[in-house]
């Protein structure tokens, strides 16, 4: 054998061992059968047997739970897995979730509070991100004038200054209200004369012309529609390092209420990556536009199934959108930084009679009907349609849902669940805007602002969220605010009466939630028969002392008995990311 034959022999051969290495290192690990977890504190959210000795899974479903002893034996051949000290417990669910927008903004210009203090930074992080921005349209997302106090709107001329010719889009922290430069506008088809979409406004001045701020969903999604489609597998790879990032919070179940983002069909996306193994598993309520291409009978089963339709009746509290009984306050805040005028109370969005006719279509053909409230306006308008209707038309056990629920009064949560109606609470509110609450509401309302403790007392099964991208992802967040009701910037409670209990505040991020997407015979809780939908912690939740929560660690999660993969460097990211090159190139 020839000098440069064995050079490439052996060239080959490394080859092969590199590839086979990495191959080896993407790839998931192989899953036994059956498991018998054991060695650890095993929390079940089932009072009936609230923490056993040992767990045993066969076939991706809990088969029994009881004494080590018994389960070695029942158990026969299964694969043993020592908790050592550690905790397990139900996966995580999160009921309120926009996964494709979080995933897409994530590789946006950040311009949130989260990263900025001051409207100076926020602006140089905006002109440089727009410099470096690739694509054919800059997006900016996260303005926030409540958590920053400088950050007054930006006026058409800045963004314009700001980038004379590539299309801008700055979307606030909420996505309730945008900001788009005269080339965006221009793009969208938006000028003076154009009309305002069903619950939107294109913003204009005195003299009636455009200021670039564009309002409320459908008015935002205008400009959405404009944008050129990224490129192909681009949201498929962006999705699923998205998706690892619940399962690394925890999470194993996740509800998508409004697929919103820039993709031609975001529940097909979802479709594919939630198929064969998931990252987390997804429970869709479309738009109803999404919903009237998409209803049939296998779009409501399988992965990702559509359960649901979803309306926003209102907007965000923190852009004056939320449609209150009294007016806003009167300060600097709502005033100078969001230009709300003395008197100021936000727009119920939708006509009764279309709402009425949406809500009888939907409710009759079987779907969930989940409706953003913020205020009260807004949630006496969906309980006078919904009782009429469920007059008209009776259905019982139809979990409608009452979604963020800011300032719902103790009246209303009482008809609310007199109507069967559920309730899922934003309690994010608290620990990042608790401090600005009295400029916006007053003390009074404030002390009332997100009442989950109220709604618990009048019979509701209580849930909470994290609405993402609003916010970062962070069920132990949620956890702590829950128990602790103490905003970021400040050291007093907000509204200290409607704390939870701490077993109670894990039924709202497992069964409860399980109860409120229809999922509690097989989810939110360990007991036989249901999915091995599991999370393993470094701390048992139900003693850490709370300002240890935050410091938990998720070790892992688990669907149908399955281990998920949740790194970024997976052999599904790598094929992705593959395929995407190949599109690109």
């Amino acid at each position: 054998m020839g000098r440069w034959t064995k050079r490439l022999v052996w060239t080959a051969v490394l080859l092969t061992m590199t590839v086979g290495g990495v191959w080896f290192w993407l790839s998931p690990p192989t899953t036994p059968d059956a498991i018998l977890f054991h060695g650890g504190r095993i929390i079940t959210m089932n009072p009936a047997e609230p923490s056993p000795e040992a767990m045993l899974v066969r076939g991706g479903r809990i088969v029994a739970l009881g004494n080590l002893a018994d389960m070695r034996a029942e158990g026969g051949g299964a694969t043993p897995y020592d908790l050592k000290g550690k905790s397990l417990m139900p996966g995580f669910i999160e009921p309120h979730s926009h996964p494709v927008a979080a995933a897409q903004f994530a590789a946006t210009i950040d311009v949130s509070g989260f990263a900025h203090t001051t409207r100076a930074g926020v602006m140089q992080t905006l002109k440089a991100g727009i410099e470096d921005a690739p694509g054919a349209w800059a997006v900016a997302f996260g303005w926030d004038p409540v958590m920053i106090d400088d950050l007054t709107a930006p006026t058409l001329a800045e963004l314009d200054a700001l980038s004379p010719d590539k299309p801008l889009l700055v979307l606030t922290q909420m996505m309730h209200d945008a900001y788009a430069n005269s080339a965006a506008l221009a793009a969208a088809g938006i000028s003076a004369g154009s009309a305002n979409p069903p619950a939107g406004e294109f913003v204009r001045d005195e003299d009636g012309n455009l200021t670039g701020t564009v309002r409320e969903v459908g008015a935002i999604n205008v400009l959405f529609s404009a944008m050129p489609r990224p490129p192909a597998g681009t949201n498929d790879l962006l999705l699923n390092l998205f998706m690892g990032a619940y399962a690394r919070a925890g999470y194993t179940t996740v509800g998508v209420l409004g697929p919103v983002g820039n993709d031609a069909d975001p529940i097909a996306l979802l479709k594919r990556r939630t198929a064969a193994q998931p990252l987390v598993q997804t429970m869709i309520y479309a738009l109803p536009d999404q919903l009237a291409a998409t209803d049939a009978p296998e779009a409501r089963t399988g992965n990702a199934p559509i359960v649901g339709v979803k309306f926003w009746m209102d907007g965000s509290p923190y852009a004056g959108g939320a449609a209150v009984r009294e007016p806003y306050e009167v300060n600097d805040l709502t005033t100078e930084r969001l230009h709300l005028k003395p008197g100021h109370v936000g727009a119920v969005m939708i006509p009764a009679d279309d709402y009425h006719a949406m809500f009888v279509d939907y409710h009759t053909r079987g779907y969930q009907i989940a409706t953003h409230v913020q205020g009260e306006n807004a949630v006496d308008r969906v309980l006078d349609v919904a009782e009429q209707a469920l007059k008209d038309y009776p259905r019982t056990g139809h979990r409608h849902r009452l979604e963020h629920n800011a300032l719902i009064t103790k009246a209303q949560l009482e008809r609310a669940h007199a109507l069967g109606f559920t309730t899922s609470f934003f309690i994010d509110h608290i620990r990042f805007y608790g401090d600005k609450l009295p400029a916006l509401f007053g003390p009074e309302r404030t002390e009332r602002y997100m009442p989950i403790g109220t709604a618990q007392q009048a019979g509701h099964v209580v849930t909470v969220h994290g609405d993402h991208p609003a916010t970062p992802i962070g069920p132990l967040r949620s956890l702590v605010t829950l128990l602790e009701r103490t905003p970021d910037k400040g050291d007093a409670p907000i509204g200290a009466a409607e704390k939870l209990s701490r077993i109670d505040a894990l039924k709202a991020i497992t069964i409860n939630a399980a109860w409120q997407l229809g999922l509690e015979d097989s989810r939110g809780s360990l007991q036989v028969g249901k999915q091995a939908d599991l999370v393993m912690l470094s701390s048992d939740l139900t003693t850490v002392p709370v300002d240890q929560i935050e410091q938990t660690q998720v070790l892992g999660t688990w669907i149908k008995g399955t281990p998920v993969d949740a790194r970024q460097t997976t052999l599904t990211n790598a094929r992705l990311l593959w395929q995407l090159l190949l599109n690109l190139f």
